[in-house]
């Protein structure tokens, strides 16, 4: 999607920006007390006041080699900034791949001031997530309050907290403005963002997006430059499972079938000459990939996966996401008018 960026920053080597300072622990408590105190009528004060002890700050420093032709092989140190949400006692912290991947030092900054340690557990590039843990974690260390984001529907609030520009615990206020979003960034497709009006901006990668009653539907994530108040957030369902599987096997293992679909446009489908609407396009693969050895090729229009019509791109990713690693996929498709049946092994993504 052109106009896109990610919400967390790298900052060039040997640019440095002083951040403001964070607060000082009393003046951080005392601020927690008056939240504390707010009334009915304040509800997105209340819901602030409940997930924001869980919100940190994440400042990381990468060392870049670059060559010099003069003094040779230089050490330089690129910092960055983002945000993150603590989802377990024991000090783990979500936040996205792209602020912390291939970071060499990490430290976390909370609401309070404290300072602390942390290193990278892994990090999941396709969905974006990162997960770090604390090297010491403070005690009554606050978790996060998690909720469900799979029944996000457009006009729900949504209170995006987060660092951008280094202002640690930033609330912006806004709405769901749609879910299910699929964006391009560079390199990177998302599949299924949540979109809201809430101002995410640098510094905000990692950090929550929260409903009305302070739990946790999002992980902010990337916001569109050329539109105004645009952008979006991992669904929460969605990260904290790759954040569980990250703490168990410090990597993803994921079903792949090498291919990749995109809709049946009227466009598309007059200058193919198709009957309906309908299908999911093949319109890249990779050749090493268990569908281009089931036979599939790019053009092929998918009209069935296991027994089940095949109306959307949606529907072809869902069920092909669903498989496992080792599922036979019975899958059939429309070639120049003809049908063909083939059956795809689903393999581990390399």
């Amino acid at each position: 999607m052109a106009g896109s960026f990610l919400a967390g920053s790298w900052i060039a080597p040997r640019v440095r920006i002083e951040w403001e300072p964070g607060r000082l622990p009393n003046e951080a408590m005392a601020q927690t007390g008056k939240a504390a105190a707010v009334t009915a009528d304040e509800p997105v004060a209340k819901a602030v006041a409940i997930a924001s002890p869980s919100v940190v700050n994440i400042d990381t420093v990468k060392r870049v080699i670059r060559d010099d032709w003069f003094y040779g092989p230089q050490t330089l140190k690129a910092t960055g900034s983002g945000s993150g949400v603590v989802i377990d006692a024991r000090g783990y912290i979500i936040t996205n791949d792209h602020v912390v991947d291939g970071a060499d030092e990490i430290t976390v900054t909370f609401g309070n001031g404290t300072k602390v340690r942390g290193k990278v557990m892994g990090t999941d590039r396709e969905t974006d997530v990162g997960l770090i843990r604390l090297l010491d974690p403070p005690k009554n260390l606050a978790v996060a309050h998690i909720g469900d984001s799979r029944g996000l529907v457009p006009g729900q609030w949504a209170i995006a907290i987060g660092n951008p520009y280094g202002y640690q615990q930033t609330v912006t206020l806004g709405v769901i403005g749609h879910t299910g979003r699929a964006v391009r960034v560079e390199d990177r497709v998302y599949k299924s963002l949540v979109q809201t009006d809430a101002a995410i901006n640098p510094g905000n990668s990692g950090g929550a997006l929260v409903d009305i009653h302070g739990n946790v539907i999002g992980i902010n994530t990337v916001v569109r430059t050329d539109a105004q108040g645009i952008g979006f957030a991992i669904p929460i369902h969605v990260a904290k499972g790759i954040a569980d599987e990250l703490t168990r096997n410090g990597k993803i293992k994921r079903p792949w079938t090498g291919l990749n679909v995109q809709d049946v446009t009227p466009d598309l489908a007059s200058y193919l000459g198709l009957p309906r609407v309908e299908g999911a396009l093949v319109d890249q693969m990779d050749r090493r990939g268990p569908a281009w050895q089931a036979g599939i090729r790019p053009g092929d229009i998918i009209r069935e996966v296991s027994g089940k019509k095949i109306r959307t791109r949606k529907d072809a990713d869902d069920l092909i996401a669903a498989a496992k690693i080792g599922d036979h996929l019975n899958v059939v498709v429309e070639r120049e008018g003809e049908l063909y049946k083939g059956e795809i092994t689903v393999g581990e993504k390399p």
